[in-house]
């Protein structure tokens, strides 16, 4: 019998069965996977909306994917997106502790946890972006350092020799990044070059790393690598991402280990 832990990971398992075999009956899925046969159509009408399988006749059928097609992944609206960002930032807050030095990389959910620390007794926080620091001020009564480096045209991160350097300097217990995409080799993205050093210094002087993420595109070619996901502890992102995601990050040996309102958990067993 196939494992059938959650939906989710029983869909995912469906996809790379019929891809596998091209086409699988309803009986035959509800067998392999032991639910019933209304289970299996539900999972299955989800499927092909979202263009991963045909159904013809009681069965289905593969439907072969584009390249770095995100095919469970919908256009989310601002407020859907907020609210993901918002959750994802609480559980990552939950994971800082007491009299922690944290490092805190620039990124909107990164910038949302500081809210959910302000019952933190003696944190130490070194923060990248100016505007995080500014929402530190109004919410914590902690040290905070800025790491320092320069201000690019627009943007509030601040990145640079100085920057890098700064962070390569202190002692870090947990670091916070946000990644904007994953490839298929497993490496974690951010949005440029700049950022990206900043981003590996910090995770290179941690103890512990941290990733958050809101849909991160799977195969993204505009970004640049900080980390791989077999180097960081844990990994925070929606559920709105597609199958061959979760498989990319399992591979790397992380495991799923919670689901909760809609959050995907990944970290070291």
């Amino acid at each position: 019998m196939l494992n059938n832990k959650s939906s989710l990971k029983r869909r995912l398992q469906i996809v790379e069965l019929v891809r596998k075999r091209g086409e699988v009956s309803v009986d035959e899925l509800s067998q392999a996977f032991d639910v019933s046969s209304v289970t299996i159509r539900s999972d299955l009408n989800y499927l092909e909306q979202q263009r991963y399988l045909l159904r013809s006749l009681g069965k289905a059928r593969y439907l072969t994917q584009k390249a770095g097609e995100n095919i469970f992944v919908s256009t989310s609206d601002a407020a859907t997106r907020k609210t993901s960002e918002m959750v994802v930032a609480r559980l990552a807050a939950e994971r800082v502790g007491d009299s922690e030095a944290v490092m805190l990389g620039a990124g909107e959910i990164v910038h949302k946890m500081v809210p959910f620390l302000a019952d933190r007794a003696n944190l130490s926080l070194l923060v990248q972006d100016v505007s995080v620091a500014q929402t530190v001020q109004r919410f914590l009564h902690c040290e905070v350092l800025l790491t320092g480096g320069q201000l690019e045209h627009g943007s509030t991160a601040m990145t640079g020799p100085d920057a890098e350097a700064t962070v390569g300097r202190r002692s870090i217990d947990l670091c916070v990044l946000q990644a904007s995409g994953l490839d298929r080799d497993g490496n974690l993205l951010t949005a440029d070059s700049a950022l990206a050093r900043v981003a590996r210094a910090a995770h290179r002087a941690a103890k512990r790393t941290m990733v958050v993420a809101f849909q991160p595109a799977l195969d993204e070619r505009r970004g640049e690598v900080f980390a791989s996901a077999n180097e960081i502890d844990t990994l925070l992102i929606d559920d709105g991402i597609d199958p061959p995601t979760i498989e990319t990050v399992e591979r790397q040996g992380l495991q799923l280990q919670r689901r909760d309102t809609g959050i995907l958990e990944f970290g070291v067993s």
